[in-house]
């Protein structure tokens, strides 16, 4: 349990191994919208349970399946672990946390309060940084500084590197260390429509590298992909 959301509900991060350097890898900050990156965050911790080997001995790697708890409820109906056909027909609602805030809006770089969803305006919240959902897991990789973080979103087939105003080369490593085990590509910029307040953006400007893995799909867990993308970045971690 590292906080709550804005209606209360738990947000729930799995641990796995002890090492001196923390790691986390974090799914549905987009709710029940990208559901297929919750159930991604839940196959990566069912196989660090059944593979305990795979978590290098220098590292303490936590996974936070659903960062917008509010918006898993919108979108699928219950928390914790479902099925795809319990997401709703019109899932875009569950995008959102329980204020109607746009959690990947929120962050304090290049921060709005009316944010963009394609062409569609989005609330960037009262203030950068004024969710229960911002504000827990930026003190849960910042206190003490995590060596990286890795968001799961869908879905734009790419990784996208962190970086407020100007590239960020230890995230930009880390996009290519993905990109390479995975197929994904890397691109250098999120091009098709301005994205303010990012969460990976913010932590760079905090000096921790971060990465964007956009899915092929909103249905599609990427598996094998996301699992080679997975244990090189572990490894990479692990080594540095």
């Amino acid at each position: 349990m590292i906080g709550y959301s804005h209606q209360g509900l738990p947000l729930e991060a799995y641990r796995f191994g002890d090492g001196p350097r923390r790691v986390a890898l974090i799914g549905g900050l987009h709710g029940g919208y990208e559901w297929n990156t919750i159930l991604l965050a839940y196959r990566v911790i069912d196989y660090l349970a059944a593979h305990p080997e795979a978590v290098p001995p220098a590292l303490t790697v936590y996974v936070i399946p659903a960062a917008n708890p509010d918006g898993q409820m919108k979108g699928v109906g219950r928390l914790g672990r479902f099925a795809p056909e319990d997401v709703v027909a019109e899932a875009s609602p569950g995008r959102f946390n329980g204020a109607g805030v746009d959690l990947n809006r929120n962050w304090a770089c290049n921060w709005t309060p009316v944010g963009l969803w394609r062409t569609t305006e989005v609330s960037g919240g009262t203030a950068a940084m004024s969710e229960p959902e911002t504000q827990a897991i930026a003190a849960f990789v910042t206190q003490p500084p995590m060596a990286g973080v890795l968001f799961w979103h869908s879905a734009a087939n790419a990784v996208f590197a962190g970086g407020c105003n100007e590239p960020f080369p230890p995230a930009i490593e880390l996009a290519q260390v993905y990109s390479e085990a995975s197929g994904y590509p890397y691109l250098p910029a999120f091009t098709a429509y301005v994205v303010t307040g990012d969460a990976a953006d913010w932590l760079a400007d905090q000096g921790i590298p971060a990465i964007e893995i956009e899915l092929i799909s909103r249905e599609r867990l990427d598996w094998e992909q996301n699992r080679r993308g997975v244990l090189a970045l572990l490894a990479y971690w692990g080594t540095e």
